[in-house]
């Protein structure tokens, strides 16, 4: 294996401090410590790269919090200087390692994790069943207590194998050290992150050199194997919790590590993968939904705006989409139009993030596709306008007004004047009546979506009743 010797020069060299700052700052340029390290930038810089090469750079105290949702976990966070060190180490040494790094190890690297990996997972599920004509079983394994139990002395004994630098070697010592005393990472870190890869990347190696497993993905400490066999898993599983003990100081956790057949359906990186589907799991569901009870709670004592319960509901349906879940997300939209209305008073503090929300969502055409044409008509464009813009039929847009008017989004006489309403309302006899109908009845140039259009006013006051 190729050594790299008089890496430390190159860490603390300015400019990839520079860089590891601006990585470092990236999404919290707002926030106060940010600012003040900002202000006197070039100065903190060449100050804490004095102290990195005279060898007397100390980190911080850890800043540590619990978090319980979906299970309890402690969080530690590093001081601001002390990330700008994290990124500045990972970004000389981090592209070292990734060469040894097998293709499907999907955590914490460019290009890769977890829909990289259900995709693989996807993949490797038609080899191993034949298209579904064959039995296939999955070892599911899952390290107990992975960052608690990461040996140091172990770890430092596998960076050594490929950086043969003793500042280096004392630099992530220090890191490490931070918190902890010969075991344990923080939950947290950057460099954590980059550390918890290089540490099963023995794993994996054992698990495509010895063991010769083909279908193998990990994730972080989340891993499985796929195999027609149920013996040959349980094989596996025996060896590799062996290696682990030997060699690494941790082992499998007991409840979590079982062999189950893919038909009965594997929990995997937060969904519950089958052969031909896949679904989310209930543990997160049952979360959004209690955040979404939550915004509506907000909105309703107006402390929050329909256009942040936009961007809150914008990564949960991205993530939605990766399972099979359409009816689920049309229902969530219709929730959405029901308890968030679109009024007059609501400014769009920031117009172009909002379409570009709107634009990015790969479902869109299906499912904010009415939200479009609402962003649309509110700017005051036509019917007319509206189609010629998105490039769709006017029957089209009056369909998506027709939804609105029926969700409370925007009210018929937004749409419709007032002559044209009462017209239609006095040839409306009951509420089972269709387009058709109405259109005998009034025995002029009134068209069938004006008609749909009052028909949804309707609609949208009977179900105000019924609440």
């Amino acid at each position: 294996m190729k050594k790299y010797t008089n890496l430390f020069d190159k860490i603390c060299s300015i400019d990839n401090l520079m860089l590891a700052f601006e990585k470092a700052k990236k999404g919290k340029t707002k926030r106060r410590y940010v600012k003040r390290f900002q202000k006197n930038l070039r100065p903190n810089l060449i100050k804490l790269r004095k102290e990195l090469l005279n060898q007397t750079c100390t980190p911080c105290p850890l800043k540590s919090f619990i978090l319980r949702d979906p299970k309890t976990r402690k969080i530690s966070k590093s001081a601001f200087r002390d990330r700008i060190v994290h990124h500045a180490i990972c970004n000389i040494i981090e592209p070292l390692f990734d060469k040894t790094f097998i293709y499907d190890c999907c955590a914490n690297r460019i290009g890769k994790g977890t829909h990289k990996a259900l995709e693989r997972f996807d993949l490797f599920s038609r080899k191993v069943s034949k298209n579904d004509t064959r039995s296939c079983f999955v070892l599911k394994a899952d390290i107990r207590h992975y960052f608690e139990e990461v040996d140091h002395s172990v770890l430092i004994n596998i960076i050594h194998k490929k950086i043969n630098d003793e500042r280096v070697i004392w630099l992530i010592s220090k890191i490490l050290a931070n918190g902890f005393k010969e075991k344990g990472m923080p939950l947290g870190n950057l460099t954590s992150q980059f550390f918890a890869n290089v540490y099963l990347n023995e794993l994996d190696q054992f698990v495509k050199h010895k063991l010769r497993a083909k279908y193998y993905i990990r994730y972080v400490d989340d891993f499985v194997f796929l195999h027609e066999s149920k013996e040959q898993l349980e094989t596996w599983k025996k060896e590799i919790n062996e290696f682990l003990q030997q060699n690494l100081k941790i082992e499998l956790h007991k409840n979590k590590s079982q062999v189950l057949r893919l038909n009965k359906g594997i929990k995997f990186l937060g969904f519950r993968v089958f052969y031909s589907h896949k679904l989310l799991r209930k543990s997160n569901v049952n979360k959004f939904e209690r955040e979404f009870s939550h915004l509506k709670i907000l909105f309703d004592e107006g402390l929050i705006t329909r256009e942040k319960v936009l961007e809150s509901l914008e990564g949960w349906l991205a993530y939605c989409s990766h399972a099979n879940t359409y009816k689920y997300r049309k229902h969530l939209i219709r929730l959405f139009n029901k308890n968030f209305p679109f009024t007059h008073h609501d400014r769009i503090q920031n117009k172009k993030k909002c379409w570009n929300f709107l634009k990015r969502l790969d479902e869109s055409e299906l499912k904010f596709s009415v939200q479009k044409t609402l962003f649309q008509f509110k700017k005051g464009l036509s019917i007319k306008e509206i189609a010629l813009n998105r490039n769709m039929k006017e029957s089209t847009i009056w369909a998506h007004l027709a939804n609105l008017i029926e969700h409370k989004q925007i009210s018929v006489r937004d749409v419709l004047p007032n002559e044209k309403i009462t017209k239609i309302l006095k040839k409306v006899y009951s509420k089972n009546d269709s387009l058709k109908t109405i259109k005998k009845r009034l025995k002029d140039e009134t068209n069938y979506d004006e008609i749909a259009c009052v028909m949804a006013s309707i609609k949208s006051k009977r179900k105000q009743r019924v609440s």
